[in-house]
């Protein structure tokens, strides 16, 4: 922490290099300016947040609830697909399915990934269709798979949809782009607040509505929660996230201050990933840091929401241990 640092100890220049106005470059900001930014990009926080606990399933229930999932999608998919070929590995169960089909289920979140077997330029859209089509698409086949019957007592939102395409050009023509997917993503709601990281549910689907790909991961808490915690203020974790931003920038030949940087923040629980495993939901404040500059960078900040830590985040460069196999 420098010393006579404003505000809980974000320099407003990089030390090594001199104070340098952001007016000197568009859109360039001081430690300040990016504190600020975080904090108006947040919106209203709540003074308390629940912490939740995660259930633990072993790896026969994550399978079964994978077959469960698996026998969802050949349903819409029109074909059998509960016969498959199972090969279980250390951290992960592996599913040969009809038709050129996979599965995935990973041991230590359960998260599961289901693949129909489309060859990825099977069954493209004639054209672009609207996007408020394409969400309808996505939903009635979330609707058929029973998506809101895999997260237990939380809830699920439609989040987001991506649209994959495709196009080529010569010297002497262009070819219109072709629509080959749509992706709708669903984010978790655990009590009041979102699960943030990865979809929570994504679907991916071809032309007419049909299912390519479906995966899942999940926190589901186990009951009511554990406790109520304080939470911290939006400026503490913006102060944070902007120390860490100039200790990781703080040996670059071009300040921080002569780059344009957009940030923005968001407030929720956290999910570690599919490879490792969770025990506890506790709040974070997560931001997202694009740096526009001959080298285009972006990060992404987690800071617990909270004086007292509930869940342990790995620090860039450090790995978590390995999550024991749990068996019935």
């Amino acid at each position: 922490m420098e010393k006579g640092a404003p505000d809980g100890g974000v320099p407003e220049s990089n030390p090594t290099q001199g104070a340098i106005e952001s007016s000197q470059v568009e859109g360039a900001v001081t430690a300040r300016d990016l504190v600020r930014q975080l904090e108006e990009s947040i919106g209203d926080v709540p003074e308390q947040a629940e912490i939740f606990g995660v259930r633990q399933y072993a790896v026969e229930e994550s399978v079964k609830r994978a077959r469960r999932i698996i026998a969802a999608a050949g349903e819409v998919c029109g074909f059998a697909m509960e016969r498959a070929d199972w090969v279980t590995q250390a951290d992960r169960t592996l599913a040969r399915l009809p038709l050129g089909g996979r599965a995935v289920v990973h041991h230590a979140s359960g998260a599961v990934d289901v693949l129909t077997g489309l060859a990825p330029l099977e069954m493209l859209f004639e054209k672009l269709e609207a996007r408020e089509t394409l969400i309808s698409m996505v939903e009635e086949t979330a609707e058929k798979l029973g998506v809101n019957d895999w997260v237990g007592r939380d809830q699920l939102r439609f989040e987001r949809l991506w649209q994959i395409k495709a196009a080529a050009a010569d010297r002497s023509r262009n070819v219109e782009p072709v629509l080959c997917r749509a992706v709708g993503a669903y984010r978790q709601i655990a009590g009041r607040l979102p699960v943030l990281g990865p979809a929570s549910v994504s679907i991916k689907i071809a032309a007419g509505g049909a299912l390519d790909r479906v995966s899942v991961l999940m926190r589901e808490t186990a009951g009511e929660a554990l406790e109520w915690a304080p939470v911290l203020a939006p400026h503490q974790a913006a102060s944070q996230i902007a120390s860490q931003l100039y200790g990781l920038m703080g040996n670059a030949k071009v300040p921080l201050e002569r780059l344009e940087v957009k940030a923005s923040m968001s407030f929720g629980y956290v999910t570690l990933g599919k490879r490792k495993a969770q025990r506890m939901l506790s709040p974070h404040y997560v931001a997202m840091i694009q740096i526009r500059a001959e080298e285009a960078q972006a990060y992404q900040f987690v800071v617990p929401a909270t004086e007292k830590i509930y869940e342990a985040i790995c620090l860039a460069g450090s790995h978590a241990a390995p999550a024991l196999e749990r068996r019935v």
